[in-house]
This record gives structure tokens, sequence and C-alpha cells, in this order.
């Protein structure tokens, strides 16, 4: 007999959530001297979303860390349990540890989806420790109507939004045009009411940060997504206070950039983006402008 209540059980059944894939999870991270870059998934998603972009840039002699974010890679309810001050939390850490292993020097970022909201966020608290970022498939704002939906509904009594009824289910899977990885992506099947009322909020707060993010800045986006609008994107290329901004939008692939058919080429884009961004602010580290004699 289960354990679910029989109400759970039924209201299973009628959403038919997709089945979440059996890809790896973890953490990861990898050694190197070149430099160092965070890599960070999205919202009920994993680093397995973004494994392969860090795998890319080891290849290439850089430092990275893929963390697992507050509340995710386990259960919806772990992921209720958060709201986006946590995922940021941890995001950070990971930025102080690889800060460390680069002696100070400013670290690049990749940031997927929510992932990038939080690597624009970073970006705008620590200018002085991040010095390059990679922003895909990053979302701004929502529909009207489905920010009234988000915000009405988490205003029913919170034993109801946080059980099974609040699990908006991810209909058709993952949104990645590779087959192969649909059954493979371990992303949760289902998105909690209160984390997307978590991220309204965060997109709230990276809007009006975008004209004060001065570091280089690198976005991306597929142009078969079917979650994130290509618009989003181009509004963040077009509001960001950065000197250089270099785009490039990828005709094959849907929302998850870094599993999909283009991976190869994002991979190979972002390498040669980090190494030569990241060398300059290294210089401009480890040989200050001297100040002229008043």
């Amino acid at each position: 007999m289960s354990d679910n209540p029989l109400w759970a059980r039924a209201w299973n059944r009628i959403i038919r959530p997709p089945v979440q894939g059996d890809g790896d999870t973890s953490a990861f991270g990898f050694e190197g001297e070149r430099g160092a870059v965070l890599c960070l998934h999205g919202m009920t998603g994993t680093p397995f979303e973004v494994r392969p972009l860090g795998e890319a840039l080891a290849k290439e002699g850089f430092a990275v860390e893929g963390p697992v974010l507050a509340g995710h890679a386990a259960t919806p309810q772990d992921l209720v349990a958060t709201t986006w001050h946590d995922w940021l939390g941890g995001a950070e850490a990971a930025l102080n540890r690889l800060l460390a292993k680069n002696q100070g020097r400013p670290v690049g970022i990749v940031g997927f989806s929510t992932g990038g909201l939080l690597a624009l966020r970073l970006a705008r608290l620590r200018p002085t420790d991040v010095g390059a970022l990679a922003v895909l498939s990053t979302p701004l704002r929502m529909k009207t109507v489905q920010v009234r939906g988000i915000r009405w509904l988490n205003k029913l009594p919170g034993a109801l939004v946080r059980s099974p009824l609040g699990y908006v289910p991810k209909r058709g899977g993952p949104d990645v045009q590779d087959p192969s990885m649909k059954p493979r992506n371990p992303g949760l099947p289902v998105m909690p009411l209160p984390a997307l009322n978590s991220l309204l909020d965060l997109m709230q707060v990276v809007r009006l940060d975008l004209a004060a993010i001065t570091a280089p800045a690198f976005v991306a986006h597929g142009e078969k997504d079917e979650t994130i609008p290509m618009e989003d994107s181009l509004e963040v290329a077009g509001s960001l206070g950065a000197d250089i901004i270099e785009r490039l939008w990828l005709p094959r692939s849907g929302h998850l950039l870094g599993i999909d058919f283009e991976k190869h080429i994002l991979a190979a884009a972002l390498c040669k983006f980090f190494a030569q961004q990241l060398c300059k602010r290294s210089l401009r580290h480890n040989h200050p402008r001297r100040q002229r004699n008043s």
C-alpha cells in the first residue's frame, strides 16, 4: 500500500507528469590553471544540464565547479522549502570557493535559465569578483496572465499550495530537441507553485539590475525553445550595461542548450569567450594601473 494519500495518488494519475530521467544529478568540479568558471543549472534542474559545458571548459584548462542549488536534485518538497535567496546563497558559496582556487582573480559564470538570473545577480553584487558571464535561455518575465495566476494560487492555504496539488507538470517532458536526452534528463518533472512564485520575485530584482551590470557578457538562446521566448534573451542583451556583449542563437536547439544538438558549438564559443575575457581581467588584476602622484 502506498504511503501517499488517496487524493494525491488520484491527482498524480490525472496530471501524469513525465518520468524523471536517470542522468547524473551530482555536483561536479574540475581542477585547472587557466582561470575559473562557475556553472549554474536552472530551477527544477540539476548539474546534468550544464555538465557538458563544464567538461569542455575543463578540457581547455579552466577550473570548473557545477554545484547543486539549494532544494534541487531531490524531490519537489525539497524545492518548496527554499526561495531564490537560498539558490543564490549556494551559488555565492561556490563562487567563493572558486575565487580561493583562482588566487582571488575574477571568475566567469555560466548560468542556464534561472541559473542565468543568479549569474546576473552575482555580477551585480560582486562586480570585482565576476570577470565575465554567459547567460543561456534566461527568463526575464512571464505573461501577465501567468504572473496573476501564480500570485493568486500562492495565496491559497499553505498546505494546499505545498501539496502535490500545487505542482505544475511539465507537459511534453524536457524542452530538448535531441531525443536521446529526453529520457536521460533528471530534472524534476513538475514545477512547485512556491518555487514559481519565488522565481517571479527574482526576475523582478534582476530586471532592475541589468543596466548596472558591466561585466563582459555572452547571451545564447535556442530558436526552438518552447519554454522561454527569445525576446527575453534579446532584452537581456539590449539592456546590460556591458561594453562587450556577444550573442549566439542556435537554430536546432530547444531550452536545454547545454545538452541539446548544438552543445558542442555552444561549448566552443564559451571556451573562446572566457579565454579572451578572463585573461584580460586577470592581467588587470595582477598588474593594476599605477596611481599618478598628486
